[in-house]
């Protein structure tokens, strides 16, 4: 939900036709209001408007760009379609989990109780707080610096291998470009390596320079034309983890061309720390009044990573465990984010979540104390919810959805799964806008919005203004066994199934007895779909695009609207507690 329009397009951030999208949202009567990413732990705050915005603004050229791409999608076609203004909030924060937006007195009223254990655990006075989190601090970088000598000594072999890369003429030309490195140590305790190669300005050469940079890590060292030039190490306090170092005038090469390399030990992610391209394009040289920031054709190459699996004997000290600063902790973005916006009253809320629980069962009590938790914040029983199905995605069968295993599969498919039947069991007012066809196996951002936004809007249109139109694609009602085949039998298909491609309907798969499930064949019966495989004679299960990702998705009715994802082997969601 918070991935916007995008002025230029870049894949997983930025919608499909982007430029030309934007050059035509001239909509003043679409107004749109984007809430600024807060935590709120222990206190409900007040709305806050992001700062490129600074509160309701209208949809123009220069505004789009920065609108969530599936809300204006979503929003332009109810204001096409009904001609009347249009108000979109979008109150969004990628990679959060469904329990960050559900308040407490949604936990407490739909019996959740470990959630409400856990916020109560940390609902302490500021000044036991305070205590809490230096207690925590000061136990976690005790352990870091008793574990660092094991982390150098199971690393000196690869320490040694690279002793050759800060100098001036090595090839560095096989080296990554710096534009694929986003926050180090994201997967564990690494040493990396950054080299570029740089002309100093002619107006300042022959002459000593100032070399100002910010913190480059736990521990650096940085080498000037292969010499060492400044480092720190990783017990040093924070102050001395920025350089601000003298270089003499004979230190650089005369003909102005010359090579910095950064030898950098990352142990820990802190937060959502300054990405390191952002540090090293900040390193700056000056003389005087004269400076120059150090050009961006950087380069690196990983020295070390330390891997848990190898090293079982030597585990990493686990980092500061605090949850209630985390935006996944219970309730703190629902006090941070939403209860201000329920003083106004609203429509209608589309749902746009789900990844970061993919595969939890507990995620069916979570999603429909959520809808109820929203009704009762906004003074409204049967406010329409409309919940975004998660489109196809598996980046680990990118290659070979065909053939992969169609009885273990992604937690994607079972999280479907519950916001399918989410959407039944809170009927009429719940609506489900299906996006199984639209994904992309290694995109967990597919750019095709324009369709995420439609579907949710005919939903919309149906549920809250209604319209007598087709909102939904074929529902799975039953399936019967008849013979060696298995009949499948569908709501909204009352006009009949085609498919998309004109083929046979592909991404089912049949099982017996024994619960394996095979891929199967299938083909269109009139309203029904009948499907088959050689490898099963007396078939008691069917499946359809229960997966992470299917390229075969083309079910579809009479109105164009994909099939939703089923299982026939049902679960029992409702233990989960």
């Amino acid at each position: 939900m918070e991935m916007p329009i995008g002025a230029r397009f870049k894949r997983g951030w930025s919608a499909q036709n982007c430029e030309e999208e934007v050059k035509s949202a001239n909509y003043p009567e679409i107004r749109y209001a984007f809430q600024i990413k807060i935590k709120g732990h222990r206190q409900k705050l007040p709305a806050r408007h992001f700062p490129q915005f600074g509160g309701w603004v209208r949809c123009t050229p220069e505004n789009a760009p920065f609108f969530g791409a599936t809300c204006y999608f979503f929003g332009r076609k109810l204001y096409l379609d009904l001609k009347v203004p249009v108000g979109l909030i979008n109150s969004s924060y990628g990679g959060t989990p469904i329990v960050s937006w559900i308040s407490q007195e949604g936990f407490r009223a739909a019996n959740l109780t470990s959630e409400v254990e856990l916020y109560q655990k940390y609902d302490l006075p500021e000044a036991q707080l305070k205590v809490l989190q230096k207690k925590e601090k000061d136990r976690f970088f005790r352990e870091l610096n008793d574990w660092h000598p094991r982390f150098v000594q199971i690393g000196a072999e690869a320490k040694a291998k690279a002793a050759g890369w800060s100098a001036k003429d090595l090839d560095d030309s096989g080296w990554i470009p710096l534009k694929t490195v986003g926050r180090l140590g994201m997967t564990g305790p690494e040493i990396r390596w950054f080299r570029t190669h740089f002309t100093v300005p002619e107006k300042m050469r022959g002459q000593a320079m100032q070399l100002t940079t910010d913190q480059l890590g736990n521990e650096a060292t940085v080498y000037l034309n292969g010499k060492e030039i400044a480092s720190y190490a990783s017990e040093a306090p924070g102050r001395a983890k920025k350089f601000s170092v003298t270089i003499p005038a004979e230190a650089f090469d005369p003909s102005g061309n010359n090579v910095l390399a950064i030898r950098m030990e990352v142990l820990y992610r802190a937060g959502s720390a300054t990405p390191v391209r952002n540090i090293l394009e900040r390193i700056v040289f000056s003389a005087g009044a004269k400076k120059f920031a150090v050009n961006r054709n950087w380069r690196h190459k990983t020295e070390f990573r330390f891997s848990a699996k190898q090293h079982p004997e030597a585990p990493v000290p686990v980092p500061i465990e605090l949850p209630y600063l985390a935006s996944s902790f219970p309730s703190t973005l629902y006090n941070g984010m939403v209860d201000s916006w329920t003083r106004i009253p609203v429509r209608g809320v589309i749902w746009y979540q789900g990844c970061n629980d993919n595969g939890k069962i507990r995620y069916y009590p979570w999603h429909k104390a959520l809808i109820n938790d929203w009704r009762v914040k906004w003074n409204n029983p049967e406010m329409p919810f409309i919940i975004t199905q998660l489109a196809g995605f598996d980046p680990h069968h990118v290659n070979n959805w065909k053939t992969a295993d169609p009885t273990k599969v992604s937690g994607y498919a079972l999280t479907r799964d519950i916001q399918r039947l989410v959407m039944q069991e809170m009927s009429p007012t719940v609506g489900l806008a299906c996006l199984i066809d639209i994904g992309e196996a290694a995109n967990i951002h597919p750019a095709n919005k324009q369709d995420v936004g439609y579907r949710l809007a005919l939903e919309a249109e149906r549920i809250a203004y209604g319209k007598d139109i087709f909102s939904r694609g074929p529902l799975f009602r039953e399936a019967k066994a008849e013979g060696d085949r298995i009949r499948v039998c569908f709501d909204n298909a009352e006009e009949g199934l085609s498919t998309s491609d004109g083929k046979a309907p592909g991404a089912f798969a049949i099982a017996g007895k024994d619960g394996v499930f095979h891929w199967a064949e299938a083909a269109i019966d009139g309203k029904d779909v009948m499907v088959s495989s050689p490898e099963v004679k007396e078939p008691c299960f069917v499946r359809y695009a229960y997966a992470g990702y299917r390229g075969d998705c083309n079910l579809r009715n009479s109105a164009g609207l994909p099939a939703y994802p089923f299982r026939s082997d049902a679960i029992d969601y409702s233990s989960a507690r």
